[in-house]
């Protein structure tokens, strides 16, 4: 069992991006905050689609809260790449963020409503 824990406290260390790596940015701290939030809602979509496998009588409730999670995630990648909206990204560059993020919590929605 230790082996496991330290390979999860690896899976999580590998996750959570290096402060030096975020200098560049307008607000290096705000942007810090992002990513890790960033990060823990993709696991946390992660996980609850995993759980919609295996629990089937909240089936559909897990996949509609894992897609709100991805589509808060791809919400929180739109602030730290735009720098909260303060920087110009190249439509080009954004065009994942900007289909996918409505189009997951869309997805959210219709697992609420239509299922």
């Amino acid at each position: 069992m230790p082996k496991l824990m330290e390979q999860i406290k690896h899976t999580v260390d590998a996750t959570i991006p290096d402060k030096e790596e975020l200098t560049h940015g307008l607000h290096p701290k705000i942007d810090y905050i992002l990513l890790v939030l960033r990060n823990v809602f993709v696991a946390a979509a992660a996980i609850l689609f995993v759980l919609s496998f295996l629990i089937h009588f909240a089936q559909n409730g897990l996949k509609a809260a894992a897609y709100f999670g991805g589509g808060i995630a791809y919400i929180f990648e739109c602030l730290a790449v735009t720098d909260c909206f303060q920087t110009k990204v190249p439509h080009t560059e954004m065009f994942m963020v900007y289909c996918f993020g409505p189009l997951y919590l869309l997805m959210g929605f219709s697992y609420i409503f239509l299922h």
